[in-house]
Parts: structure tokens; C-alpha cells; sequence
């Protein structure tokens, strides 16, 4: 099968926060559909850009107390909207923010936003991609030191 540009790219990925002796996790809903906050990588924009500023507007987070940790495995998906297919590509990164960093969902652009246990968002998550990503911030932050 020949491999399809994606015509639409995005960035985002896991926001996480210190908890105790563990981390927390951020999830999105809009729609019925948990997932990672993201959106669309605008003209001159970097995909670390991107992801900070989608995660900031969707989150309700300033964007100088996010920090970008790694490079998460990216999502490659198709979605048909108004009859036309679309191929798209995410850009995931781990990004922590502070201990205590309080979620005010963009109300235009996703219904809640939600910390949880890593167990809690592996459980919750709508989409097998959602999952991959969370598995491996799980790895980098075991490496981290609070």
C-alpha cells in the first residue's frame, strides 16, 4: 500500500504533573472521545511550538510552566470529514507542567479536562494511539527525578 502524506498535521501530547511520589496524567474529552490535547501546527510553527500552545489554549496553562521532556511515538491516522478522507499526523511530546498546576478546559474546543493516574488514562483512553503514548511517557518519567 503506498504510504499517504499526511494533509493535515498536529501537535500535542501527555501533560503530566508531579503527584506525591508519582505522576499525573491529562486527558481531553471532546465529544464522547478521551484523548491527548492537540491541535493544528499553523504556518512558521514548530511542532514544539504547537504542542505548547494547543496544550496551553486547551488546558487553560501558561505557556512558560509547560516544559517539553521528550519526543513521544507520533499517531498516523485517516478520519473522513464532509465526504473527503483525511491522513493525519501528531507530533506527541511529553510535557510536565508544576506540582498542583490547576486544568481549565477551552470550552469552544474540548468539553473537560482531567488528571488522573497513569492506570486511570490507560483505561479511559478512546484510542489504541492514545495508549502507545501514554506507555511511553510512562518510561521517561521513570527516569526522571522530581
Amino acid at each position: 500500500m503506498p504510504i499517504r502524506r499526511p494533509n493535515e498535521i498536529s501537535a500535542g501530547g501527555v501533560l503530566a504533573r508531579p503527584a506525591g511520589t508519582s505522576w499525573e496524567v491529562c486527558l481531553v474529552r471532546a465529544g464522547r472521545y478521551w484523548g491527548l490535547p492537540k491541535g493544528h501546527v499553523e504556518a512558521g510553527e514548530s511542532a514544539q511550538q504547537a504542542a505548547i500552545r494547543e496544550i496551553s489554549e486547551e488546558c487553560g496553562l501558561l505557556p512558560g510552566s509547560l516544559t517539553i521532556v521528550a519526543e513521544l511515538p507520533p499517531s498516523e491516522y485517516v478520519y473522513r470529514r464532509g465526504g473527503t478522507l483525511k491522513f493525519k499526523l501528531v507530533h506527541n511530546f511529553l510535557i510536565t507542567t508544576t506540582a498542583g498546576a490547576a486544568l481549565t478546559p477551552q470550552q469552544a474546543e474540548i468539553d473537560e479536562a482531567e488528571w488522573l493516574t497513569f492506570d486511570e488514562a490507560m483505561a479511559r483512553a478512546s484510542f489504541a494511539d492514545t495508549r502507545t503514548a501514554l506507555d511511553a511517557a510512562r518510561v521517561e518519567l521513570a527516569g526522571l527525578s522530581q
